[in-house]
């Protein structure tokens, strides 16, 4: 969603201005001009850059509609959701690279299976992987010092979009 414009629109802005601007001393020293008259440093950009807890409440949101979604029988929006998962999770990897290794072992260990059983369309092992990826989550909030945050799911769905059909 936005994060992920966020990045992109970051990425092409150091991309373009490094390229022309080779000889600046810090690349946070690189200054971007907007169109709303005012100049912005890459160093004022990379700090209004998303951190976890911004990337975390669309990450949250993806895996509850991933979890109605497979319910419903709407396997293809569950898989889209959680692959979703991972390109928002990138995001977090890259504002926070001290959480990346958390974020990364959360992906090969939760999510991938997740996934897996989602385009199998198995929803018995989907509930049981589901189970283990809110676990493991909560656990990474226990050891990272948020243990206030906890994961449920939600006990209804979310209000429908008119766009998916549950």
């Amino acid at each position: 969603m936005y994060t992920r414009v966020w990045t992109t629109t970051l990425a092409l802005l150091v991309t373009g201005t490094l390229a022309t601007v080779a000889n600046a001393q810090e690349h946070s020293e690189i200054v971007i001009p907007t169109k709303h008259n005012k100049a912005l440093t890459l160093g004022a950009l990379a700090e209004i850059q998303p951190g976890l807890g911004t990337v975390m409440l669309e990450y949250g949101h993806r895996f509850y509609v991933a979890y109605y979604a497979a319910k419903a029988g709407n396997w293809e929006l569950a898989v889209y959701e959680l692959e979703e998962m991972r390109e928002v999770q990138e995001v977090g990897e890259t504002t926070r690279p001290g959480h990346a290794p958390a974020l990364k072992h959360f992906e090969e260990d939760a999510l991938k299976p997740l996934i897996t059983a989602a385009k199998d369309k198995e929803w018995n092992r989907f509930t049981v992987d589901y189970a283990k990826a809110t676990r493991a989550c909560n656990a990474c909030h226990d050891a990272t010092g948020y243990s206030f945050i906890q994961y449920r799911l939600p006990e209804h769905a979310p209000d429908p979009i008119p766009s998916v059909v549950w």
